[in-house]
């Protein structure tokens, strides 16, 4: 009977760490580049170095030509499924481009990223989802970029779905670095499941320590009136997206408004300004007339508040979120949090082959708060029943 209930014991804990898998693609710690292949450029583009900045193994791109890793289908794929939102760091000084391969209900799509702001969704070629990171991202500082790939897939094709995640692709930025490029399925905390009417402000209160990754949905903001030919709004105060935080240096407000250029500190530096591209209002109308690119489309934002405060105080970080705020007129909804990678308790590694290759539990210094006190009481309550296990397993 003890044995028996051990065994449930050890089961029930396995199940509830691989609810908080991830995926290593590529962490470097092997010293290899043997999963990546050139498309263009030469052999000796890929390296395998030390950097001494973040005490890690990374992989460095020279020569700014076009690698891969995976494929798009068959034996190379990766054919990773179920976990969709991916993880990578990185360190850039010149444009690049980042695609990931994908393979959705709708077919192949090229999931891809840029280091200007702009957003052209459907722009550029037929199965690909164009997003832009900002220029940020090639100021040389490390930084780490999380994106939710389906919510990326369904600001230009509502209806489609991830099957799966089969590669990934790095052109350009020649000299780039990456490292810890993963595949997660983060915990949410869901805060508005559905859209509110904004008529000039709204405001959310969130207060959470836990959770460093905000994402929320918006569509409505602008009319006809305000848009130029192609879709560029006239009015680049049509809305505001303010985020009141609390940091290591006080109090901090994020804003996002529409345009392309990051203003940084402002406010008497209490305040710090990035720019969202010039289209995120209405939706994508860089192919004039595409039906995916309407005037009203839903558009999402995902912003990693502490690296959006590291961009101008890097000696800064966050510690709390406060509250939630807007002001236009629109809609807003689908508000909530997501945890960081390092907070995903057990890893699955990628080897040479593209095989999988199962690690439960690794990687557990970097256990957030919240999933600390989840386990704490999943443990209290395994102990007090396999103590009791007369009283619960035996009556009658």
């Amino acid at each position: 009977m003890i044995l028996k209930h051990f065994k449930f014991m050890v089961l029930l804990i396995v199940l509830l760490s691989n609810l908080n898998s991830k995926t290593i693609i590529e962490n470097a710690e092997d010293n290899s580049t043997t999963r990546w292949r050139v498309v263009e450029g030469n052999s000796d583009d890929i390296v395998n170095i030390y950097d001494s900045e973040i005490k890690s193994r990374v992989i460095e791109f020279k020569g700014g030509g076009s690698y891969k890793l995976g494929a798009t289908n068959g034996s190379k794929a990766l054919n990773i499924k179920n976990e969709t939102t991916i993880s990578w760091k990185m360190r850039a000084t010149v444009p690049y481009t980042i695609y990931i391969l994908t393979q959705t209900t709708e077919g192949l799509r090229y999931i891809f990223y840029v280091s200007t702001p702009s957003r052209g969704l459907k722009h550029g070629f037929s199965n690909g989802i164009h997003h832009g990171l900002g220029k940020a991202t090639i100021d040389g500082r490390w930084r780490t970029i999380t994106r939710d790939l389906n919510s990326d897939l369904q600001d230009a094709e509502p209806n489609n779905k991830i099957i799966s995640i089969n590669g990934i692709i790095i052109n350009g930025g020649d000299g780039i670095r990456v490292d810890d490029i993963t595949l997660y399925t983060p915990e949410e905390k869901i805060y508005k499941n559905d859209y509110v009417e904004v008529n000039k402000s709204y405001r959310l209160d969130i207060n959470s320590e836990n959770f460093k990754i905000l994402q929320w949905r918006l569509k409505d903001f602008g009319t006809p009136e305000i848009l130029e030919r192609r879709g560029i709004i006239r009015d680049i105060d049509i809305f505001e997206f303010r985020v009141h935080t609390t940091t290591a240096n006080g109090k901090k407000d994020l804003i996002y408004t529409l345009g392309e250029k990051n203003l940084g500190l402002i406010e008497n530096n209490k305040t710090i300004h990035h720019a969202l591209g010039d289209d995120r209002a209405i939706g994508s109308v860089w192919v004039e007339n595409y039906p995916a690119n309407s005037l009203g489309l839903p558009q999402a934002i995902t912003r990693d508040l502490d690296e959006d405060i590291r961009d101008f105080e890097p000696n800064n970080h966050l510690l709390k979120i406060d509250s939630f705020e807007v002001k236009g007129s629109g809609k807003v909804g689908y508000i909530k949090l997501l945890s960081n990678v390092d907070t995903n308790l057990s890893k699955i590694d990628i080897d040479n082959n593209n095989s999988i290759i199962s690690s439960p539990g690794g990687d557990r210094k970097c256990v957030g708060v919240g999933f600390k006190i989840q386990y704490l009481f999943v443990y209290i309550l395994l102990t007090l029943i396999f103590f009791n296990r007369e009283k619960y397993f035996n009556r009658g």
